[in-house]
């Protein structure tokens, strides 16, 4: 296709059940300014199949098979090289379903570039946009489950980061994990945690705070899991390859903050930014979905 100017990236592996209805709710938001790239990294359920059939039914999908990557964060930074577009949207997980918010996202990401000086990206739930060059200067490292979090952290400490708070435009198809499951992908993300150079001491003390504190039951229930498993996800950790976090968010508590900081209202980014947003440009749809009076939990 012609010179796109954005690039919608997806990674998919072994989401057959899901596929097609998720990416068909995209690929139907969709005019000739985007492109649609998946990356596929050896499924072996059938959804390789269904990508070549929705490959010929639409012209602006891109397919990538048996890829090669070791983890997502290595799958998107490969859709990223090879996105043509200028722009790149990504985050897309292929077991959500998501209602129209594609273009009303775009326009109102380019409404707050003229608040900004310098290149940014837009966190929504699900659903995030950037820059491409930016996302191939601070690309994802090759991380297992968790791996957005230390992408997050080095966004953040580059004045590169910002989330906006919206009414939800995503639905989950997938499956539910067994509880062995649940229990592995937790693990797992907390030896993230510390790959990515989280300090031990700090995730302890974040950990018995959040078990301390006023909550529900099961946040309870998961801060005391994240008190419990932490010194043996640490020890894993020590056997994995490691990275530095910016020497501000060593302390997660400290980054968890930060995250909090960047996530606003529409009329909130409008004052941060010192812009009007014009509505009218965005659309009635855009406005119900993005002009969110209050702010609401950001999942970190």
């Amino acid at each position: 296709m012609a010179d796109p100017r954005y690039t919608i990236a997806v990674s998919n592996y072994n989401m057959a059940d899901t596929l097609t209805a998720s990416l068909t709710s995209v690929l139907e938001q969709l005019d000739d300014r985007f492109e649609l790239i998946v990356v596929d990294d050896g499924s072996t359920d059938g959804s390789v199949e269904q990508l070549q059939r929705l490959e010929n039914e639409y012209d602006l999908l891109e397919v990538v098979t048996d890829a090669g990557n070791d983890n997502l964060g290595e799958a998107r930074n490969h859709s990223f090289e090879l996105a043509n577009g200028d722009y790149v949207l990504s985050a897309i997980d292929t077991d959500d379903q998501f209602t129209r918010c594609i273009p009303e996202f775009v326009s109102l990401y380019h409404q707050l570039e003229d608040g900004r000086a310098d290149d940014f990206l837009l966190l929504a739930g699900g659903l995030y946009m950037a820059p491409r060059d930016l996302l191939l200067e601070v690309p994802y490292r090759s991380l297992g489950y968790g791996e957005d979090r230390d992408f997050y952290r080095r966004l953040i400490a580059s004045d590169a980061l910002l989330s906006i708070s919206h009414v939800p435009f995503r639905h989950s198809i997938g499956y539910d994990r067994s509880f062995s499951e649940k229990f592995r992908v937790g693990f797992e993300t907390i030896v993230v945690q510390f790959q990515s150079g989280i300090s031990f001491g700090s995730y302890q003390r974040w950990a018995i705070w959040e078990l301390l504190n006023d909550g529900g039951q099961l946040d309870r229930h998961r801060a005391l899991a994240h008190v419990v498993l932490s010194p043996f996800a640490y020890m894993r950790s020590l056997t994995e390859d490691r990275y530095e976090a910016p020497p501000e968010f060593r302390d997660i508590a400290e980054y968890k903050k930060a995250l909090r900081g960047i996530h606003m209202t529409a009329s909130q980014l409008e004052q941060h930014l010192g812009i009007d947003i014009d509505w009218s440009d965005i659309g009635p749809r855009g406005r119900a979905l993005f002009d969110k009076e209050d702010v609401d939990d950001i999942i970190d």
